[in-house]
C-alpha cells in the first residue's frame, strides 16, 4: 500500500482496534469470527492492508457497531476521488451544525443528482476514466446523506441565483429531475432554499461561498474559484461573508415563493407540469 493510502486508512484501522478491544476480543479471536487470517486483521489495524467493503460489513456485524466501520470505509474510499484541496472542506462540512451556501452558477454540490453531477464532472475532467467519473459522482452525491447522519441534523440553508435554474446542464430530462429533487428536499424540510432574482441591484458577488458553523464560538468560510477554493477562519473574514449572506437572504425570494418559481421554471422550460 502506498504511503498516502496508508495514512488515509489509518483512521479505519484505529477504529477497528478500538471497537475490537471494546468488545474484549483479541486479533486472533476476531479473525476466527470473520474468516480472515490473524495477520490480515493486524495489517488492517496497522493500515498496511486496505479492507474490502464486505470485510467492513462483517466486522460491523461481529462487533455490533451499528454500521460504524462501513460508514468510515465509504467515506475513506470516496475520498480517493476527492481533490486534495477539497478534503478539509468535506471534514468541516460533516462537523458543521449549520451550513449556509450561496451558488451563482450551478446547483450546489450537496444537492446535485447523479445525472447532473456526472454531466459537470465529465465536462470539467475530460481525461478522467469512466470509473473515475462514476466514483467522483458517488462521492459527491453521497455528501448529503453523510451530513444528515450526524446525531443532530444540521441546518442547511442555500441561496441560488435564478440563472442556475435556467441553465441547462445535460438535457431537459436531467434538469427536470434535478429541479424536482431540490423542490422535494425543501418541501420535506431537509433543506431551506431561496432563489435570488436576477436584478441590476443584486448583491450577487459572482462567486460561490459557504459558511459553516462548527460550535457556538467557531465558524469557517469557504470561497471557491476556478482552481479550487480557500478556507477562511479569521473572525473578520467569516463575519464579512456572514453579512454578505444576510444581504443575499434579504434580496432573495422567500422559501415558498422560491419553490413556486422552481416549479414554474421546471414546467415552462423542462416540461414538468406535476
Amino acid at each position: 500500500m502506498q504511503k498516502e493510502e496508508q495514512i488515509r486508512w489509518r483512521r479505519f484501522g484505529n477504529e477497528l482496534r478500538r471497537l475490537r478491544e471494546q468488545a474484549g476480543m483479541t486479533q486472533r479471536q476476531l479473525a476466527g469470527k470473520i474468516g480472515l487470517s490473524h495477520g490480515m486483521v493486524g495489517g488492517i489495524e496497522r493500515a498496511t492492508r486496505k479492507p474490502q467493503s464486505d470485510q467492513a460489513d462483517i466486522c460491523d456485524t461481529v462487533l455490533d457497531t451499528g454500521g460504524t466501520l462501513r460508514r468510515i470505509w465509504q467515506e475513506l474510499n470516496n475520498q480517493r476521488y476527492v481533490p486534495e484541496w477539497f478534503k478539509d472542506v468535506l471534514l468541516l462540512e460533516q462537523r458543521a451544525t449549520e451550513v449556509r451556501e450561496y451558488e451563482p452558477t450551478t446547483i450546489p454540490g450537496l444537492l446535485q443528482t447523479a445525472a447532473y453531477a456526472r454531466t459537470l464532472i465529465r465536462a470539467r475532467r475530460p481525461t478522467a476514466t469512466a470509473e473515475e467519473v462514476e466514483e467522483t459522482v458517488k462521492s459527491r452525491t453521497g455528501r448529503l446523506s453523510a451530513v444528515l447522519e450526524n446525531e443532530k441534523r444540521p441546518l442547511l440553508w442555500f441561496i441560488v441565483h435564478e440563472a442556475v435554474l435556467s441553465r441547462t446542464v445535460g438535457d431537459e430530462t436531467i434538469m427536470r429531475k434535478q429541479l424536482d429533487y431540490i423542490a422535494g428536499l425543501v418541501e420535506d424540510g431537509t433543506i431551506r432554499l431561496q432563489v435570488l432574482p436576477a436584478t441590476p441591484t443584486s448583491a450577487d458577488p459572482g462567486a460561490p461561498f459557504r459558511l459553516m458553523t462548527l460550535t457556538d464560538t467557531q465558524s469557517a468560510a469557504y470561497v471557491e474559484h476556478v482552481l479550487g477554493g480557500e478556507i477562511f477562519e479569521r473572525p473578520d473574514k467569516v463575519n464579512e461573508l456572514t453579512t454578505l449572506f444576510g444581504a443575499l437572504q434579504a434580496e432573495a425570494l422567500p422559501v415558498l415563493a422560491s419553490i413556486e418559481l422552481i416549479r414554474k421554471i421546471n414546467g415552462e422550460r423542462y416540461g414538468d407540469v406535476g
